[in-house]
């Protein structure tokens, strides 16, 4: 097995990589109103059914989420 050859680029590279502003490193905050990610535990078998159903499972899951919920009704 061949070792890798570093040469002073690379490690240029790789160390202004590692210098820039950490600012620079973080992704844009999504725009106000947008989908925020999550960790949420769910029962095994509701995951199941969802994904029993098809394609796109995961929207809808949120159809039936917001059904459970004000959101999409009209006041």
């Amino acid at each position: 097995m061949a070792k890798a050859v570093h040469t002073h680029a690379t490690g240029d590279l790789v160390q202004q990589v590692l210098e820039r502003p950490r600012a620079l490193k973080k992704k844009p905050a999504p725009p106000q109103g947008s989908a925020t990610k999550i960790t949420l535990s769910i029962d095994r078998d509701v995951v199941d059914w969802f994904k029993a159903s098809g394609p796109h499972w995961r929207a809808r899951m949120l159809d039936a989420i917001r059904n459970a919920t004000d959101l999409d009704k009209d006041g």
